[in-house]
């Protein structure tokens, strides 16, 4: 038999007032359970903390004790019972005399066993005694030579739980009736108005019939245009997806430079948080910028970035084809600046470099061409500058070229596990032999078991520029120590001098090609100005860092790190 509408959707309401009707009664009931032994228990703690005040702001003890516990209720109040310390039962309110002494010790109860440890005892079980599942509570007495037990029966608290329990399932059903009285006006009401609109859908359906020869095609229009949309959706979705992952900003804007869209890139480029279709051209850019862009039909401008990280940015912009806007498109080129920059900085510095040794050499030269060379005392002189400054050129070429193969990554590294004190001995052994100054002390300090992972040659190479600095500017006693410790998987290498050290504006840029700190000092002992960017690249390219810091007592102290062998 089949139900009607209505019958089904109230059977359905029913149903669900009925799951949560009950899913409630039995939260309420868990709640007023848990609710009820917690006051149970919260009770019985109190009224054994009441009986154990009583008996040690009375004084008593022993039999007085006994006799003050045996007195304080009845069969039908919480039983009270006072155990001595060895577990004897000495009084109870629900044991007569004969079998109070027949009572079983106490001793391993676990609320004595608690009270005795000035614990809390709280037990719940079956006692034989009293033939009842009990609750018990358990506190000792101030001297310790008793406890105060307090019972009471669960039989109590279970029929305290049936009367809630009867209380809440009147209240869940008489809920239950009001709600499906509810429940049969609300489906008659919907029933009724459910049919209207059948029967309202039925007329219409049936005029749409007798018309559908005339409008037979409107379905296969509607159907086209949906067509279309999807296509026009999935066309923009592409076409925004294309702008989104696109490293160059575009920008495009109405005749009032109004922005009409953008891609994410531009936010990123100028660093802000500027919506991707919103404002005006003319909060993005300087106002000189704009007119730059907009006064001519194909323009290009260059302006810096400064919130955070700076960052060089060229906006090339066109007219839209329908000439009611300009698209904008941007480009980061501030690594190009920067490589322009560092090319003229080194040519710079190349040219400077070079012109001095050579217009020495050219002048040398052509004063001996001119005579000076017939002449012994002069000819001399002129030739030593000739052969000094070829020299200083040849090792300006050398360092050039180790550089330039190091950037390049042409120089071979062929790592190894050394003995690190080892390679600074036979270092120290050939600059010591080099060297005409005989106040030239190398103390060698690391341990001759430390290990670095580095290839040899470029391990002595940068020893060597490093040493040979801390010599060149060390003054006229030079002392120099190196230094070594484990740090992590690194090592720490120190080169310290007793020098001038550095001055703190210079400490940033010692590592650049061509720094120097004294111009005239350097040149005249002979520096290239690349030994100590030879000694950066070489010990990146082998995996470690350099730096440096000033001394505590004074002079310098370059370091590197290298991976341990």
């Amino acid at each position: 038999m089949f139900f009607s509408f209505r019958s089904k959707l109230f059977a359905i309401s029913v149903a669900l007032l009925a799951v949560f009707v009950l899913g409630v009664g039995i939260y309420l009931h868990q709640t007023l359970k848990g609710w009820t032994e917690s006051r149970v228990q919260a009770d019985l703690k109190s009224r054994t903390q009441l009986i154990v005040n009583a008996l040690d702001d009375g004084g008593a003890s022993g039999a007085s004790a006994a006799e003050f516990v045996q007195s304080l209720g009845g069969v039908n109040d919480p039983r009270v019972t006072l155990i001595a310390a060895d577990g004897s039962v000495l009084a109870d309110t629900h044991l007569s005399q004969a079998k109070l002494d027949d009572a079983e010790n106490h001793a391993g109860r676990p609320e004595f066993r608690a009270a005795v440890d000035d614990e809390l005892g709280l037990s719940q079980r079956y006692s034989t005694s009293v033939d009842a599942e009990m609750l018990y509570v358990a506190m000792p007495t101030a001297d310790d030579e008793a406890v105060v037990r307090v019972a009471l029966a669960l039989s109590d608290v279970d029929e305290a739980l049936a009367h809630l329990r009867l209380l809440l399932l009147i209240g869940v059903f008489l809920g239950l009736g009001a709600a499906i009285f509810m429940s049969s006006v609300a489906s008659r009401l919907m029933s009724k108005t459910l049919n209207d609109v059948l029967a309202r859908t039925r007329t219409e359906q049936a005029q749409v019939t007798e018309k559908s020869v005339e409008h037979g095609s409107l379905r296969e229009i509607t159907k086209e245009l949906e067509e279309t949309l999807e296509l026009l959706a999935s066309q923009r979705n592409r076409f925004r997806a294309v702008l989104d992952g696109m490293s160059e900003g575009v920008v495009a804007t109405d005749e009032e430079l109004t922005i009409i869209l953008s891609n994410r890139a531009v936010g990123r480029l100028l660093q802000s948080e500027l919506d991707d279709e919103a404002g005006s051209l003319r909060d993005w850019l300087p106002d000189d910028k704009v007119e730059a862009l907009v006064n001519s039909e194909e323009a290009s401008v260059e302006f810096d970035v400064t919130t955070s990280a700076r960052r060089h940015i060229r906006v090339r912009a066109t007219r839209r084809p329908d000439s009611s806007g300009f698209i904008l498109v941007f480009h980061d080129v501030t690594a190009i600046r920067q490589l322009e920059t560092m090319r003229r900085d080194f040519v710079a510095n190349v040219s400077h470099e070079l012109r001095t040794p050579v217009t020495i050499i050219q002048a040398n030269a052509e004063t001996l061409l001119d005579g000076a060379i017939e002449a012994p005392e002069h000819a001399r002189p002129f030739t030593e500058g000739i052969h000094r400054h070829s020299e200083r050129l040849s090792r300006l070429i050398a360092d050039l070229l180790d550089l330039s193969r190091i950037e390049a990554r042409e120089m071979d590294f062929d790592s190894d596990s050394l003995r690190l004190a080892t390679v600074l001995d036979q270092v120290v052994v050939d600059m010591v032999s080099d060297t005409e100054d005989a106040e030239v002390q190398i103390d060698n300090q690391i341990d001759g078991d430390l290990k670095v992972w580095a290839d040899g040659d470029a391990l002595e190479q940068v020893l060597i520029n490093l040493l040979g600095n801390a010599i060149k500017y060390g003054g006229s006693a030079v002392t120099v120590e190196v230094d070594a410790r484990q740090r992590g998987e690194m090592v720490l290498v120190e080169v310290k001098d007793n020098g001038p050290g550095v001055a703190p504006e210079h400490r940033e840029r010692v590592f650049e090609r061509f720094y120097r700190i004294d111009e005239g000092r350097s040149s005249k002992m002979g520096g290239t100005g690349l030994g100590l960017s030879i000694v950066k690249h070489m010990v990146s390219s082998m995996g470690g860092e350099v730096g440096y810091r000033a001394g505590a007592d004074g002079g310098s102290i370059f370091w590197f790190t290298l991976s341990s062998g």
